[in-house]
């Protein structure tokens, strides 16, 4: 299994069920409503833990966990 990687959330897009994350390592990762453990959605500005998976020719993010929130600047 791939190692733990932290991140803040770009944006989510709830009628659709994704968005993207800025993980802390510099890559941009594709996240799913499906992959999110424990809510339905994902808000901008929320730091999240997941793990990293390429996959379809995209990275995207599996067993997402929010952490905590993080102001965001306008």
């Amino acid at each position: 299994m791939n190692d733990r990687v932290s991140g803040v959330v770009r944006w989510f897009n709830q009628a659709k069920g994704y968005g993207y994350i800025d993980g802390d390592d510099g890559r941009e990762v594709l996240v799913r409503r499906e992959a999110i453990e424990g809510a339905t959605f994902l808000t901008e500005g929320l730091r999240v833990t997941y793990v990293a998976v390429n996959g379809s020719g995209e990275l995207h993010a599996e067993h997402v966990h929010v952490a905590e929130r993080v102001r965001v600047a306008e």
